[in-house]
């Protein structure tokens, strides 16, 4: 990445974005209700830049991500329609629909929101599809029991969604950027872990070049909230990797690491044939060459990819994560909430809001602290996500979540 974008070097701002259509403001209330309902939840996720074939369907309304106890990863999927007008589609269609669609992602369920009346005829026939039907007033009940007043918190709520389309359109401006923010929107998330965290790392070494301190203008924002979305997901990641040793002998587990991190999209026992067969070929030539007999055993598995230097650091935070399963669990919604709290927003965190996601507990501090040390000997960080990883909840200032009287927010 090359540090500077036209908001820094002086070019005109850009357009404002346009205002998001009814469907997406939902899609963003949904997603907020699964968030407070227990779920590691994004909306609008890109599904053609990851299947790279022209799709019916090019994104996720919603996807959302939880662990069992053993960390075993559980996905779901969701689909929004505000509309009520006569073509507006059928509930029973768009069941069968988001059917075939969970079966496409590997999902293990999906729940569809409309704006227009849900019989139980539809949802019994849903429920034997996995799929679970709501009205919107059914949805409007959840969120006034699962939200109430907590509502555009973290990465979620209509002012995260407007948030969110202005840094699409910042990031525009550079190509670097943009392909970061698309990567974020949509692909990664459906790559298995070792690779996303491979790639979550590189994306973050490279967005650290573009932090330049003391400089607070539209880079500075984008820098932000980038970090911030990768750091989440890459902590997502990070638990489901750690879900893998759970069954792992500890003597083991370090080099599975380092064999899932030197693997590409190839696995690593066809890459072991193919520098088998790299290395007879090699060998002959060689030979034919009259080449030394050290320099020819030296040049054995030349052609097998190296695991990065960061493999062991990996390997010791998810056996941590691993042994320590129950605060493992919660730790994606955790970060995912104070990390777009304090470095994207810079607000304090309500006490709260603190106590409802266990943000006060010694294990949390722990955790970050524990993810910025392994940022930091990936040279995957920079100073204010340095900062804001192992600081406290606030830093100085007036409680960030009140209603219009002043009152502190409550659940």
């Amino acid at each position: 990445m090359q540090s500077g974008t036209r908001a820094r070097s002086g070019g005109s701002r850009p357009a404002a974005p346009k205002a998001p259509q009814a469907g997406e403001l939902l899609e963003a209330r949904v997603a907020q209700l699964w968030f407070w309902e227990g779920f590691y939840s994004r909306y609008g996720v890109n599904l053609e830049r990851h299947y790279q074939e022209p799709l019916v369907v090019t994104d996720l309304d919603l996807f959302a991500f939880d662990f069992t106890p053993h960390l075993s990863q559980v996905k779901y999927i969701g689909e929004v329609k505000s509309g009520t007008g006569k073509n507006t589609e059928k509930p029973l269609d768009r069941i069968v629909w988001l059917r075939g669609l969970r079966e496409l992602v590997g999902a293990d369920a999906a729940e569809l929101t409309m704006a227009r009346g849900i019989t139980g005829r539809i949802r019994h026939l849903g429920r034997s599809l996995d799929v679970t039907a709501q009205s919107l007033e059914d949805f409007e009940r959840r969120e006034g029991n699962a939200v109430g007043r907590l509502t555009d918190l973290g990465a979620h709520g209509v002012g995260a969604l407007h948030l969110e389309r202005e840094i699409r359109d910042l990031c525009r401006g550079e190509a670097a950027l943009d392909r970061a923010f698309k990567f974020l929107r949509g692909e990664v998330l459906f790559l298995e872990p070792f690779l996303a965290i491979k790639q979550l790392i590189d994306l973050l070494q490279g967005i650290g070049q573009h932090w330049t301190p003391r400089i607070q203008d539209d880079e500075a924002r984008v820098v932000r909230w980038l970090a911030a979305e990768s750091v989440s997901i890459l902590t997502l990641k990070l638990v489901a990797a750690a879900s893998t040793a759970v069954t792992v002998n500890r003597s083991d587990w370090e080099g599975l690491v380092s064999e899932r991190l030197a693997e590409g999209a190839i696995p690593m026992h066809e890459m072991r044939k193919i520098s088998d067969a790299v290395d007879k070929y090699m060998a002959g030539v060689l030979a034919a060459a009259k080449v030394a007999p050290e320099i020819r055993t030296e040049a054995i598995g030349a052609f097998l990819p190296e695991p990065p230097q960061y493999a062991s650091s990996l390997a010791e935070l998810c056996w941590r994560l691993k042994s320590d399963a129950p605060v493992a669990r919660a730790l994606p919604r955790q970060l995912d909430l104070f990390l777009f709290e304090r470095l994207v927003k810079g607000r304090d965190i309500d006490p709260l809001v603190a106590g409802r996601l266990g943000l006060g507990r010694d294990s949390f501090g722990h955790m970050r602290r524990l993810i910025a040390a392994f940022l930091r000997a990936c040279d995957a960080s920079f100073d204010e996500l340095e900062r804001v990883l192992t600081s406290g909840m606030v830093s100085g200032g007036a409680s960030s979540v009140e209603n219009q009287d002043g009152d502190s927010a409550s659940s």
